[in-house]
């Protein structure tokens, strides 16, 4: 698969990303590919955890606004009564040692909350966040604040990453 065809394909979805609405599905959709994502989320004084279905992924050789960059995605949709509903993540990681660049829309309990820290954009929110490489898969660690201020903690274990493959490609 081509670079130019994953960078095509990587800055349309963080494109659509950008919008919580767009990062949303139709109830009852379930991502596209299938493991356990463990979710363990503090938002202000309320706790949520739930292992649900959902899919992470990564590519090393990306491009963000053109400049090359890594990038991890984690989409995850609860069942009925799960504490986490909808869970999207997207991170950029420049390869020049840049800012990370984050979108986050998360759903749980009767909260929703959103993140999205981006050069070109004004930021809603702020966030940290640290990955660790477990086998085939890693966890991430995000400490910010939503716009009105709320605190977040969140971790999200992804069992493995799959690749990310272009559309048609």
């Amino acid at each position: 698969m081509s670079r130019a065809i994953v960078t095509g394909v990587l800055l349309l979805t963080a494109a659509v990303s950008q919008d919580a609405v767009a990062q949303r599905r139709t109830p009852g959709q379930s991502p596209a590919t299938g493991s356990e994502v463990s979710i363990m989320a503090r938002l202000g004084s309320k706790s949520y955890t739930a292992s649900v279905r959902g899919s992470c992924k990564h590519e090393s050789s990306a491009s963000i606004y053109d400049l090359p960059a890594a990038v991890w995605m984690v989409e995850a949709e609860g069942t009925e009564g799960s504490q986490v509903r909808r869970l999207n993540l997207t991170l950029w990681r420049p390869k020049n040692g840049s800012a990370d660049q984050i979108s986050l829309s998360l759903d749980a309990g009767s909260s929703s909350t959103r993140i999205d820290l981006n050069p070109r954009n004004k930021p809603v929110g702020s966030a940290t966040i640290q990955l660790q490489p477990e086998g085939s898969g890693g966890k991430f660690e995000l400490e910010g604040k939503n716009a009105n201020g709320t605190p977040l903690s969140l971790t999200i274990s992804c069992p493995r990453f799959e690749g990310i493959e272009a559309a048609g490609g």
